[in-house]
């Protein structure tokens, strides 16, 4: 929409500016126009008038001028009255004379007298159409080249864009992602692709970093589409470097605002990705600089050592998970032989330690869920005696339980309150303190059932 709506300005500018400039040249083509009476038509001592004024003509004339036969070299004016038969003052000693001389001269020879232009009548030259011709379509040029570059400059950054998203859904296949590249620099352009080539490799990079897991797959995918694309090792560098500031644009960060900006995570990505593909050290340590100042060098270390564990140990549960030791693939991600097996080891003790905690958390469990049944079984008992006493509105008896091996059943004495304490939990439920919820009495007033049984 924002690409149509500055096409729509663009063709509106040129079209004004075009009607403006040919209102310009059919003013100039109607407009009466001005000429100098040449130096031989003039009457002698008469060269120029007091005002300097140039002699005029009209079109509808012209046709009077043609009935009379003059020369072609004659020049008409605007009015009627002011042709005479010889220059001013001059008029009567002609016709005193009434020599065959002087009539052939007046034979071949109109004078006219000039005649200063009417008021209200707008002169125009040619210069001046000229001119406003030559403005209007500068103005013309200058609008169309405006709107016309900023729609280029937003069609392109569309273009590349657009490229970088086809380039993740053809993720890992060769073959389309040449088919991507191939069409996408057809549609920039061949003469002017070199100057976005830059940009589509940009875009393509932080797609990559940003959305898709870094594994083995990504390194291919990154190596191979960056020789499709024609990118020299100086201009990857070139490239890599500029998509760390554009990642990080404000490193040391003192507004909270700024901080938004910045996004360290895909900058680590990209320089885990960079550093097993294009290992420059100039360009790894200018993308060093971009981080934040308060990661450090050591935090920085961790976290790519971590990004290369996770990319393994994704390579391992592909393969039936850590247990099955160490799978090929690790010396892409950057690990050794013996740092491929240190990270089996790792993950195999980590994932026991994890097993052994899920089992103890699940017989905690169990074990409450048992000691709270036991609970329910006493509560049923003391429910089912005040019954017996007349509670008429107490809810009828659940079906009797048997009591679990090895659990005690204490009972009370003096108010008959029992309490069933699973084997090996008398120290928590039943110990010397003990009290009877009934009646409040000691440990010493109850009797143990079980014993009994």
């Amino acid at each position: 929409a924002a690409a149509l709506e500055k096409m729509t300005v663009s063709r509106f500018g040129l079209t004004a500016a075009l009607l403006l400039a040919m209102l310009a040249v059919a003013h100039g083509f109607t407009a009466p126009m001005a000429r100098a009476l040449p130096m031989s038509l003039r009457a002698p001592g008469a060269a120029r008038g007091r005002s300097g004024a140039l002699l005029r003509m009209s079109a509808l004339e012209s046709h009077d001028a043609r009935d009379a036969k003059l020369p072609a070299h004659a020049v008409l004016v605007a009015r009627d009255k002011a042709i005479s038969t010889g220059p001013p003052g001059s008029e009567a000693a002609q016709q005193a004379e009434g020599g065959a001389a002087g009539g052939e001269a007046a034979g071949q020879y109109q004078y006219y007298e000039e005649q200063p232009a009417p008021r209200g009548e707008m002169s125009m030259g040619k210069s001046s159409v000229n001119k406003m011709v030559i403005g209007a379509g500068a103005v013309a040029v200058l609008a169309g080249g405006y709107y016309g570059v900023n729609f280029y400059k937003s069609r392109q950054a569309a273009l590349v864009n657009e490229f970088a998203l086809s380039m993740m859904l053809y993720w890992g296949d060769e073959a389309a992602s040449k088919d991507t590249i191939r069409e996408y620099k057809g549609r920039i352009g061949p003469i002017i692709n070199g100057f976005h080539k830059k940009d589509m490799f940009k875009q393509y990079a932080v797609a990559l970093a940003a959305d898709k897991p870094l594994s083995i797959t990504s390194l291919r995918d990154f190596e191979s589409n960056t020789k499709l694309l024609g990118m020299s090792a100086g201009a990857v560098s070139k490239a890599l470097i500029e998509c760390g500031k554009d990642l990080v644009p404000t490193p040391d960060p003192k507004d909270p605002w700024e901080r938004q900006g910045n996004r360290p995570s895909v900058l680590g990505k990209l320089m885990w990705l960079t550093e097993r593909v294009f290992p420059n050290p100039t360009t790894l340590a200018a993308l060093r600089t971009r981080f934040p100042k308060s990661y450090g060098a050591e935090v920085i270390d961790v976290l790519q050592q971590t990004l290369t564990e996770q990319a393994y140990k994704d390579v391992l549960n592909a393969n039936g998970g850590p247990e099955n030791g160490v799978q090929p693939g690790f010396a892409e991600l950057g690990y050794t032989q013996q740092e491929a097996e240190e990270c089996v080891a790792r993950l195999v003790e980590e994932n026991r330690i994890a097993a052994e905690e899920a089992a103890r958390i699940q017989a905690e469990k169990d074990e409450e869920d048992r000691i709270l049944n036991i609970r329910k079984k006493a509560w049923g008992k003391e429910d089912k005696k005040k019954d017996a006493d007349g509670d008429s509105s107490a809810p009828e008896d659940p079906p009797p339980e048997e009591r679990e091996e090895g659990a005690h059943e204490y009972e009370c004495t003096k108010c008959g309150y029992t309490l069933f304490v699973a084997k090996g939990r008398e120290f928590k439920f039943y110990g010397d303190d003990f009290k009877c919820a009934g009646c409040g009495a000691g440990k010493e007033a109850f009797k143990d059932n079980s014993l009994e049984g």
